[in-house]
């Protein structure tokens, strides 16, 4: 099985995804096009064979502030909004799970992140985790932030970890 990682186009049919998870399904089949095509709010990369959509990673630029990173990156900062690339979403169709399609488009994301650090600036990628997803994340080389607005850690439902731009050229090149 050959696999193409590429962005969303508006012709792709997206209705019968299912990755188990109703949330990121509902925002694959109804929002990533609308928010791709119309609002510019964010991308949608898909892992593909041209006939089957095997799985999806949605993301975004932002902004990081500092004072979340440990304090031994943020030495090294300056003190004020840092740009980031975020992952808002990424799912794998049940039949493809555990087949390495996540870490596929992963890397797919972390070689936008040099490009866009190249490009406009870029220190690094955020992914706000589940925590069945916290892991996975975790042994990629993602550490957690610090979060000291919002709701107490034992609230939260996702846990923001990030990825520094070092660590992604390490990985990668």
């Amino acid at each position: 099985m050959v696999i193409n990682i590429r962005l969303l186009k508006s012709t792709d049919e997206r209705r019968g995804f299912s990755c188990g998870e109703i949330e990121l399904d509902y925002f694959f089949q109804q929002f990533a096009g609308q928010n791709q095509f119309k609002h510019y709010i964010g991308s949608t990369y898909i892992a593909t064979d041209e006939k089957s959509i095997f799985g999806f990673i949605n993301v975004s630029t932002g902004d990081l502030l500092r004072n979340s990173l440990p304090l031994k990156l943020r030495k090294r900062l300056p003190n004020y909004p840092l740009s980031i690339l975020k992952i808002t979403r990424l799912g794998v169709a049940i039949p493809f799970q555990n087949q390495g399609i996540a870490r596929a488009l992963l890397k797919a994301i972390l070689l936008l992140a040099i490009e866009q650090s190249q490009k406009v600036g870029c220190i690094g990628v955020v992914v706000d985790a589940k925590d069945k997803a916290k892991e996975f994340y975790k042994k990629l080389g993602f550490i957690e932030l610090e979060v000291e607005q919002g709701l107490p850690k034992c609230y939260r439902t996702q846990t923001p970890l990030f990825l520094t731009l070092e660590t992604i050229k390490k990985t990668l090149l």
